[in-house]
């Protein structure tokens, strides 16, 4: 049984800890493969136990294409930008239909920086409103750190190839059903993420569908990773409370699909770094899904020998049940931009996640430890105090005290996570 802790404030660490990119590959290009095909790195080898209705030889295939150096990085608005569309635009074109795009075959939606890629799964009954699943797949191309020789390219697997093999598996079950789903399900995935978040800007600006009819916007950037050793099962969503209590109760029963820990944080913790961001700017209901950035986060260790397909199979038992309540729920959500920024609740779930982090604090240098261990403390003291006693101040050292064992927790080797 998945274990939820409800936090406003904990999703700082999720926010903190993220800042996504996708990739992907190209059938057109003679190096790509279709997602059915397993194409693995030629020194990786992964091996993965299917979730019950989740093809992981299918998902593995996808992101290992999108990962693949072939790829370069998929940097928007270079070749292996263009290898990604193309191979994305062949995944989609199985299973979705175009909307109204001006490039590839109705799938593309070009702007300035990039272009995005949009398929649609026309509903039944309820066709005319809408659930869009999201995930960027630009990535940085040559420009990050590698701490192996001649390794240059950022790959991007788990940032954020894994998000896109999510929303594409996701699509591809609904897909799959012998009836529609009753409201029409948009599958985009972002180009320009890591230059600002300027593909879903560009979409908001001017949406492939109305956004007065759009229920959710749910949002996958960065799954599939660990955060530490000691919190490997923990994964965190954030912001379900932009749809008042029928997106919080909905994402909750959600959870309840993987064997997974899950941390819930507020809109406040995902501190604008994904796409989400500015759909919830536009009075979007969302809920983004992420595993933050652990020390693979940017460098271009961020492989295939570093992402956890077991685990991310998990995650898409979770984003395909709460993509299905969405899509036919009678209660849709309804967008509450008055949630408080923090409470008491969120000092709760923060000491739960910090106090499971705790035996990795080894991890960290000298001076890091110290900041953890203070932060451990505070919260056992914040949480002792009640939550009459949680004011402004606590709310500032749960913040402060988020940001700092987040980057704690992005430092140290990038090896050995799944030892």
């Amino acid at each position: 049984m998945t274990r939820i802790r409800r936090t406003r404030t904990a999703a700082l660490l999720v926010t903190v800890l993220l800042a996504g990119a996708a990739c992907s590959s190209d059938d057109s290009g003679d190096d790509a493969a279709p997602a059915d095909e397993t194409t693995a790195a030629d020194d990786t080898t992964t091996t993965t136990t299917a979730a019950a209705g989740v093809d992981a030889e299918r998902v593995q295939g996808i992101v290992e294409a999108l990962a693949g150096d072939e790829m370069g990085g998929r940097d928007n608005q270079t070749d292996g930008s263009v290898l990604a569309q193309d191979f994305l635009v062949e995944q989609l074109g199985q299973f979705t239909e175009p909307v109204d795009g001006d490039t590839l075959d109705g799938y593309g939606y070009p702007f300035a920086e990039g272009t995005n890629l949009i398929g649609q799964i026309l509903g039944g009954d309820r066709a005319d409103e809408y659930v869009v699943l999201g995930a960027h797949y630009d990535h940085l191309g040559s420009d990050c750190p590698s701490d192996t020789p001649g390794d240059d390219i950022c790959n991007g697997a788990g940032d954020d190839a894994s998000g896109v093999a999510t929303v594409l598996e996701v699509g591809r079950l609904l897909a799959a059903e012998p009836e529609p789903p009753p409201r029409t399900v948009i599958l985009a995935l972002w180009d320009a993420e890591e230059d600002g978040l300027l593909g879903s800007a560009a979409y908001i600006a001017d949406p492939a569908v109305p956004l007065d009819d759009t229920v959710a916007y749910l949002n996958w950037d960065i799954q599939g990773s660990n955060l530490s050793p000691a919190l490997a099962d923990t994964t965190v969503v954030v912001g379900a409370e932009t749809g008042g209590p029928n997106l919080v109760a909905a994402t909750t029963a959600a959870t309840e699909a993987s064997s997974l820990d899950t941390l819930a944080l507020s809109l406040l913790f995902g501190q604008g770094r994904s796409d989400h961001a500015n759909f919830a700017n536009a009075g979007v209901p969302i809920v983004f899904f992420t595993d933050a950035n652990t020390p693979c986060y940017h460098t271009s260790q961020d492989d295939l020998s570093n992402l956890d397909f077991d685990k991310l199979d998990q995650q898409i038992l979770t984003a395909e049940a709460l993509t299905r309540d969405m899509t036919s729920t009678d209660d849709p959500p309804e967008y509450d931009g008055t949630a408080p920024p923090a409470t008491y609740d969120d000092a709760v779930s923060m000491l739960g996640v910090v106090s499971a982090g705790q035996p990795d604090f080894g991890l960290f240098d000298e001076a890091s430890q110290a900041t953890a261990e203070q932060f451990l403390a505070d919260l056992n003291t914040m949480v002792d105090a009640g939550p009459e006693a949680f004011d402004d101040d606590a709310v500032s050292t749960l913040l402060g005290g988020s940001v700092d064992i987040v980057e704690s927790l992005s430092t140290g080797e990038c090896d050995g996570f799944l030892d």
